[in-house]
């Protein structure tokens, strides 16, 4: 597999590694600000929730998903706009590619 290096986090760019959701969460917080941080989002919210997988994200609570998102750091300068628009991605990749974020490159769109 190959490494990357988005986070200038160790421990974050393996999770973009070994996870393609994360990767694709990233890509999604890659918004006004900074990519390294828009990159370390999904480790900071696996690292808070203490779980990390689309199912996850899309039927977490949202005022729990909420506080993951605004705690300090904050994963996004907008936190409550990114909070909704990563539960509505969690929500496709369960809904449109049956739960495998890594399927968003390989299958036909529904």
């Amino acid at each position: 597999m190959t490494t990357t290096y988005l986070a200038a986090d160790p421990s974050a760019d393996q999770l973009l590694s070994d996870d393609p959701f994360a990767l694709l969460l990233g890509m999604m917080l890659d918004q006004q600000v900074a990519m390294e941080l828009a990159f370390s989002g999904p480790y900071k919210l696996a690292t808070r929730l203490g779980e990390f997988s689309p199912d996850y994200i899309a039927s977490c609570h949202p005022d729990t998903l909420l506080a993951a998102f605004k705690e300090k750091p904050a994963v996004h300068r907008f936190p409550g706009s990114m909070c909704e628009r990563a539960q509505k991605l969690a929500r496709v990749i369960l809904d449109d590619y049956d739960g495998d974020a890594e399927t968003v490159w390989t299958k036909p769109l529904p």
